[in-house]
């Protein structure tokens, strides 16, 4: 049977319970919500790297609602326990057999970031035992350009890059373009930052093993029936906006909302609308009404834009790129291009007179700025002239000059939303 403490200021601080499951150890704090309490606990499923601390931003809210579990499975949040055999939708099952083992008989789940996977898994293959599912940063099918910052990520910390790899990380889990909107404190980046690249032994192999996870993942396995909300900022670049409202559309009792002004982290940057939703949802309120939640419609949802961010074009289009050869450093490729669109995350190119192998570039080349600004890319789809880049995003200093260039209206010009230049599909990163 669970253990459940009572809930003071301090209680996030305290070492967590561990529960044994056969070899595997799932780490969790249990709090008791009101007296007479009819509602299911709500079971809090984190990202990699949250702890338990990580959500005293909405414990003591929801308790006046119903009682909190949160839970650490193995690799997870503060679960040392490396567990590179177990999947997803292994640790969906093992929850499971965890709630079977401690005489749990139903609950509802809050699934953050890549805790949003575990959670949607366990409320599909066991409806009876879930009343009700939030998620935030979620999607449905990764995009092929997410799978190759994350395979990116994994080849930095490989190399000990911990500096790049730090701020890379943040670079892409903060919407670093939308700062001024989101408000995100310079504080909190740093603490970020130094946390990534300060990473122990254990903690880079559990990244990795997240990482696998995540890219081990096709599509999700299904779509859960119970009450589903899914929400993220309407400015995430990590888990587009159109990817979770795709997710919802899918449940049969899925409704989406926009967290106005925030990014990936919505939780730190628009706390009183995260938590005003979060309780509105579980005390079966329309969260329509919490102030800074936008609920779209199912139609809505399927015609929000796919790209996360405008595009500019420049006034002065041609720019080069550059690739250096990994033996010996000399120049593989000098060759001019012509920049169709660009913004923080990525651009479309076109070129001629050069014959670009993507296998042998994608993940090599330069592009060459005005101001003597160079941007590593990844190149994730080419066609007949022209290619799709993701930027390399590893430094907050050239990362906030770039943003001055493009803020810059010498330099460039918004390009109307839904205007496609030069090839017919939607550059979507």
């Amino acid at each position: 049977m669970l253990i459940f403490d009572s809930y003071d200021n301090s209680s996030l601080k305290q070492d967590p319970r561990v529960s044994m499951l056969g070899k595997w150890e799932i780490h969790y704090l249990a709090f008791p919500g009101p007296e007479n309490n009819q509602k299911p606990p709500m079971i809090v499923l984190g990202g990699a790297f949250q702890n338990f601390t990580s959500y005293r931003f909405f414990v003591s809210d929801v308790l006046e609602i119903t009682s909190v579990i949160l839970v650490d499975l193995p690799s997870l949040g503060d679960n040392s326990q490396l567990a590179d055999d177990l999947g997803l939708e292994d640790l969906a099952d093992l929850l499971y057999h965890w709630l079977v083992q401690e005489e749990v008989k139903k609950v509802s789940l809050m699934g953050l970031s890549l805790g949003s996977v575990v959670a949607s898994t366990f409320a599909f293959k066991r409806p009876e035992l879930t009343d009700r599912l939030i998620m935030t940063g979620t999607l449905s099918k990764p995009r092929r350009s997410w799978r190759m910052l994350l395979e990116e990520s994994m080849r930095v910390l490989d190399e000990q890059k911990m500096t790049e790899f730090g701020e890379a990380v943040v670079l892409y889990l903060v919407n670093h373009a939308r700062q001024k909107e989101t408000g995100i404190s310079q504080v909190v980046c740093r603490l970020f930052r130094r946390q990534m690249r300060t990473f122990t032994e254990n903690e880079q192999q559990r990244y990795r093993i997240n990482a696998r996870r995540l890219l081990a993942v096709e599509e999700v396995l299904g779509y859960p029936s119970c009450p589903t909300v899914v929400a993220t900022g309407d400015y995430d670049s990590f888990t587009l906006p159109y990817e979770n409202a795709l997710f919802a559309s899918h449940c049969p009792n899925g409704v989406f909302a926009l967290i106005e002004g925030a990014d990936h982290l919505p939780q730190l940057e628009r706390r009183d609308a995260t938590v005003g939703m979060f309780c509105a949802f579980l005390r079966e309120e329309d969260i329509g009404d919490v102030k800074g939640i936008r609920k779209l419609t199912r139609d809505e949802s399927l015609a929000l834009e796919r790209r996360g961010e405008p595009r500019f074009t420049l006034h002065d289009p041609v720019a080069y790129v550059l690739s250096f050869s990994h033996v010996d450093g000399s120049v593989q490729v000098d060759a001019p291009v012509t920049i169709v669109d660009i913004n923080f995350f990525g651009c479309l190119l076109k070129y001629e007179d050069v014959v670009f192998t993507v296998q042998e570039y994608a993940r090599g080349l330069i592009l060459c700025l005005p101001d003597s600004l160079r941007i590593e890319m990844l190149v994730f789809e080419r066609g007949d002239g022209w290619m799709r880049c993701l930027f390399k995003h590893g430094s907050f200093v050239l990362a906030e000059e770039f943003n001055r260039l493009l803020a810059d209206e010498g330099f460039c010009t918004p390009l109307p939303v839904g205007k496609k230049e030069g090839v017919t599909s939607l550059h979507r990163v």
